[in-house]
């Protein structure tokens, strides 16, 4: 019977069971690397609904929240609007009827769209960021 040894892997099982303990760290910068992929896509949909008399302040007003484990130890995070404009108005509820309207504006989608159109490349780019964290880590 033929014999097989493989040598080194102690090492390996070694650096293995230190990056899990850097799992979360790892989880945490794909999650937000997604995030800025939908973001950014939020952000060019917008400006394309919006008119050209505006002031800027919707549009910088879009953030992403601070990442958070939850308590089944999903890490996620969220992407919205804070803040209010000039007139006192939440920028929050603007998006809001920008995106389904209202009894006097008609809609003009952006954040919904958004969404769906980026959903394969922030995976992607969640993948990427997941590989090369890895990577640096494993040596």
């Amino acid at each position: 019977m033929a014999k097989l040894e493989i040598k080194g892997l102690g090492e390996l099982a070694l650096k293995l069971s230190q990056l899990g303990t850097q799992s979360d760290e790892i989880a945490k910068k794909a999650v937000y690397a997604g995030a800025k992929v939908v973001a950014d896509k939020i952000r060019a949909n917008l400006r394309g609904v919006l008119s050209s008399e505006r002031t800027g302040d919707l549009e910088r007003s879009l953030g992403i929240s601070p990442i958070k484990v939850d308590k089944s130890g999903v890490i996620n995070t969220a992407i919205g609007f804070s803040g209010y404009d000039r007139k006192g108005t939440a920028n929050q509820l603007k998006a809001r009827v920008l995106e389904s309207g209202s009894s006097r504006q008609r809609k003009r989608p952006f954040f919904r769209a958004a969404v769906r159109s980026s959903k394969r490349l922030a995976q992607s780019e969640m993948q990427r960021v997941t590989k090369e964290e890895i990577k640096k880590r494993i040596r």
